[in-house]
């Protein structure tokens, strides 16, 4: 079952070694292997002297919860399962792996259970780490872990002497990292302001940037210390804000303390301390206007009771308008409710959002289309037009389901959507709902062009890109370009479908180029490859995410991926490659690693091993410990009732507790699971990841309202778009473009490679 939320590695550029044993192993392909590439891992490769050598990487006994992705999921159900040959795991097929596969020295293998013959076959022994952690590095350890324990229990002196100790200027530079990250309130902001300058290309400006602001905050230091903090960038944050109001007005400067004032009333998120203090503060300068902008802001937030606290102090009707929405948002607002609204807040659009709100849940479509089509845009009236975009959204896919495409469309296209990825969202629903279901291509296109020019991330790119090319070969243009420009995203569901658009069945695997060495590499790297060194994972890793996202050198970031993939951590991995690729560093073998599912014996029928690759890096990133808020657990993310259901027709004993204890177990049962749930869709991918993640009877619904995308009359990539839960929409195409990834990473042809994703599309 799927996690609420969501999203790692391998020896020293292993993760280049495995792949070409993988490939050699299955005798496929998985992209172009040059003699460069071969040189470079010999080059790599750990001496023998230095390395021991397993058959697999054991999972590591810490878990460290740092989740900078937003891309797991809040529905979970069950029951299907895999295509024939390609997906199921066959009896024949497992022993003729187990045949071709290397077999660990007698000491080191598991018990038969415990071992799956074709995970065996794709992770051939190879090297999975360094006996030393520190050798290579030339440094001495002892008083860096010294001064790293000190820090995390609190103690700034102690951790202060070893720094001043440390004859290694990287050793000072990781340490003084270290009691930043740790203790940003006990260093100081003044602290926290001289690494800044001393360390301009440090990766962390905006956290380092934010820590300051806080710390400075909490001191509360003389006015002018904190005027002086400002002078030369403006505070990012509303700790920052509150501090330079409040000592501006110390400071005499009243007119421009109010302003500050008032513009943190009316758009900040403020704790009970920030709130409290303000109002102490500027409560003579805070105007009835700015308190019901503030009351409106946090109404959309959905967070009544800070709402009601701002409403109070802008009188008794926003204190209603307050009311009302808080009704209509929990469900219990009746047609009285808005008719007994006070006269001054009938044009609110406060007011006239939560009457959408209302009408669509009392399913009155038609009614809330033709109010949303009257509503206000003005950034200035609408307060905040990301949550007016989600309602848009929502009430066109309402009317699009009740066969009122223009309305939806207009919807759409009418919206005031502030962020880039609401804005992206609205421009593609609105070019697709002119494409495919007004059929005029050349409304549409202009859409598609706007969600081109904006979208950053290989996700957003390669939709935009897709169908901006479909809407050009709708109107008869040409649209190989467009194409192009999305089968460039090779690791996206729309990049693969633009790839067999242009013909292409090829699935290439993106690697990191050469990285720098030694002293070439950036300081920040190298205090990273230190930290790991010294155990401290728990201040490494964080550290690797935001490089990951700021580093702009390609070799760098090769240097950063080499040093996270040593660790074998295959949720850190996965991790890092999808920050490095959002930041145009596409690295897919550290993105897809081939060993956060560890080694099992597939009961009969059950899915093959890349479906349940694909499934975990989605559901858990390879987290075997994870719980979601609804209880699905481990690996697979199955909650109790159908693991327990699973346990029982393969004939197997449950324990609820093995599903986050014993990642074997867990990945026996999903895969299980999976085979069912195939066997329920008849082999229909599509329909079995959307029951995997929002249920068996959810997908029977949709298949009643949109038609069956087995089916010839259906199209398959309009069924996902139209599936209404935007999570399982989300999460149906990252799984089928993990498949793709998968089959091609763990040794299928090229060519095949897509196969199940070419079939599903009906290309």
């Amino acid at each position: 079952m799927t996690k609420d939320s969501g999203a790692q590695n391998r020896a020293q550029h292993s993760w280049k070694r495995k792949t070409v044993g993988a490939t050699v192993l299955a005798a496929g392909c998985l992209a172009p292997v040059t003699l460069g590439h071969i040189d470079l891992i010999q080059r790599l490769r750990p001496s023998p002297a230095q390395s021991v050598r397993l058959e697999i990487p054991l999972p590591p006994e810490q878990t460290f919860v740092f989740d900078p992705q937003d891309d797991r999921h809040a529905e979970f159900a069950q029951r299907e399962r895999p295509q024939p040959l390609e997906t199921t795991a066959s009896a024949d097929a497992t022993a003729a792996i187990a045949r071709a596969a290397p077999q660990a020295p007698r000491s080191m293998q598991l018990d038969p259970p415990l071992v799956s013959a074709y995970a065996r076959a794709v992770d051939p022994v190879y090297p999975t780490g360094v006996v030393d952690p520190a050798a290579g590095l030339g440094v001495e350890l002892t008083g860096l872990r010294e001064g790293l324990d000190a820090y995390r229990h609190g103690d700034i002196a102690k951790g202060d002497a070893a720094a001043a100790t440390a004859k290694d200027p990287l050793v000072v530079t990781t340490l003084e990292w270290a009691a930043i990250r740790l203790r940003p309130l006990e260093v100081g902001h003044r602290r926290i302001a001289r690494f800044m300058a001393s360390h301009p290309d440090w990766p962390a400006m905006e956290w380092l940037r934010k820590h300051a602001e806080l710390a400075l905050y909490a001191a509360k230091p003389p006015a002018p210390a904190v005027i002086e903090a400002f002078r030369a960038n403006a505070p990012t944050t509303p700790a920052g804000r509150v501090a330079l109001a409040a000592a501006l007005l110390d400071e005499g400067e009243t007119a421009r303390a109010n302003d500050l004032a008032r513009k943190i009333w009316r758009d900040d998120a403020l704790n009970m301390s920030q709130e409290g203090a303000l109002k102490k503060k500027f409560g003579g300068a805070l105007t009835p206007v700015d308190s019901a902008r503030r009351a409106s802001r946090l109404a959309y937030d959905e967070k009544f009771s800070a709402a009601l606290r701002a409403a109070s102090l802008a009188g008794p009707d926003i204190v209603a308008l307050t009311q009302i929405r808080a009704a209509a948002e929990r469900g219990i607002a009746t047609d009285k409710t808005f008719a007994d609204a006070p006269p001054a807040v009938k044009v609110d659009a406060g007011l006239a959002f939560a009457k959408i709100k209302y009408l669509l849940h009392q399913k009155k479509y038609a009614e809330a289309g033709a109010l949303m089509l009257t509503a206000p845009r003005d950034p200035a009236a609408v307060v905040d037009g990301d949550a007016w975009w989600e309602e848009r959204r929502n009430l066109a896919r309402k009317l699009l389901d009740a066969g009122d495409a223009l309305t939806a469309y207009k919807i759409c296209a009418g919206h005031a959507a502030e962020a880039n990825d609401k804005q992206i969202e609205a421009e593609f629903h609105a070019g697709w709902i002119a494409l495919r279901y007004l059929d005029k291509p050349n409304l549409a296109a202009p859409h598609f062009d706007t969600a081109m020019k904006i979208a950053h991330t290989p996700i957003s790119r390669a939709r935009a890109a897709y169908w901006r090319g479909r809407a050009a070969e709708a109107a008869k243009d040409d649209a190989a370009s467009f194409y192009e420009q999305a089968a460039a995203e090779s690791a996206t569901f729309y990049g693969q479908l633009a790839r067999l658009r242009l013909g292409r069945s090829d699935t290439p695997i993106r690697f990191a180029p050469l990285p720098a060495e030694g002293v070439a590499r950036a300081e920040s790297v190298r205090a990273i490859e230190l930290l790991y060194a010294a155990g401290a994972k728990d201040i490494a890793v964080p550290l690797a995410y935001l490089a990951a996202k700021s580093i702009e050198a390609p070799e760098q970031m090769a240097a950063l991926a080499s040093v996270v993939v040593k660790d074998s951590d295959a949720k850190v991995s996965l991790t890092f490659g999808k920050l490095a690729a959002q930041n145009g560093h596409p690295i897919d073998d550290v993105a897809f690693p081939t060993y956060g599912v560890p080694q099992f014996s597939p009961f009969e029928n059950s899915a093959s091993l890349p479906v349940v690759y694909s499934i975990a890096r989605q559901e858990s990133a390879f987290d075997p410990k994870a719980v979601s808020h609804a209880g699905a657990m481990g690996l697979m993310q199955m909650i109790a009732s159908t693991a327990r259901s699973t346990a029982r027709r393969v004939g197997v004993a449950f324990e609820a507790r093995r599903m986050t204890a014993d990642p074997v177990f867990n990945a026996q049962l999903g895969a299980a699971h999976l085979g069912d749930l195939l066997k329920e869709q008849r082999n229909s991918l599509i329909l079995t990841f959307a029951a995997y993640n929002a249920g068996g009877r959810r997908v029977k619904e949709w298949i009643a309202a949109h038609g069956d995308p087995r089916d010839a009359s259906v199209d398959p990539i309009d069924w996902i778009e139209r599936i209404p839960i935007a999570e399982t929409r989300n999460y149906v195409q990252r799984v089928l473009e993990n498949l793709t990834i998968y089959r091609a990473r763990l040794g299928m042809a090229e060519a095949k490679a897509i196969e199940p994703l070419r079939k599903e599309a009906r290309m």
